[in-house]
């Protein structure tokens, strides 16, 4: 089973991916992880990467489907496959397909994190991450116990620069130009559920298990 999960930035769909994974055995592949990784890595093309992201665009649609193809491939689990943040664009859909095709697999589902810009700014400019273990902190609805500090690790959080009130705005705009497009693209497809994005965390998890276990039931009954 093939899972794509599209919705804007801040609408959850990472933490529901990193759920996904951890409760029913999916492989993720989260694009803006990878991307992070990249420039940390400090070369040539993870600064490239960091240009883009810190401007709010898109990295070219041929370099994320090549970084696509290589987690695929180091997958152990090729059954299921979550993906967060990809495809971003009715051409990278395209090409996806294609390439999932040469694979004899296809995508099953894609689930859309529907969410207002309002809730999605609030999240964002509230949001700091953690530098040395990753884990992500919201400091209205979800902060952390010690003041600005990593539950888990205890080091100083950070904002992320793309989390800054002018990129999420920038980032919000390429989003409805570039990944908009794809709700049709997938509706006409007979892939798309859609989810109230904007609801408390537990509940939205509550709705993606619920169409997850939905599907999973059909296609046995199909069997």
């Amino acid at each position: 089973m093939i899972i794509v999960l599209l919705g804007p930035p801040g609408s959850g769909k990472g933490t529901q991916a990193e759920l996904i994974s951890r409760e029913l055995g999916f492989f993720k592949i989260a694009i803006g992880d990878i991307f992070r990784e990249m420039i940390e890595n400090g070369d040539e093309m993870g600064k490239a990467i960091s240009d883009y992201l810190k401007n709010g665009l898109l990295v070219p649609d041929e370099f994320v489907l090549k970084m696509v193809k290589k987690k695929i491939e180091e997958s152990v689990n090729t059954d299921y496959i979550i993906f967060d943040g990809f495809p971003r664009n009715v051409n990278q859909a395209d090409l996806f397909n294609k390439f999932l095709n040469s694979l004899g697999k296809k995508v099953n589902m894609v689930i859309y994190f529907d969410t207002p810009f309002s809730i999605i700014s609030q999240r964002l400019s509230n949001r700091r991450v953690c530098p040395e273990c990753g884990a992500v902190y919201n400091m209205v609805t979800s902060p952390p116990r010690n003041d600005n500090k990593c539950d888990k690790c205890g080091a100083t959080l950070i904002q992320r620069n793309d989390d800054r009130e002018d990129v999420i705005k920038k980032r919000f705009e390429v989003y409805e130009r570039e990944t908009v497009p794809l709700i049709d693209y997938y509706k006409e497809k007979g892939l798309l559920v859609k989810i109230d994005a904007g609801a408390p965390e537990e509940i939205v998890w509550n709705n993606v298990l619920k169409v997850i276990e939905d599907w999973r039931g059909y296609k046995k009954g199909r069997q």
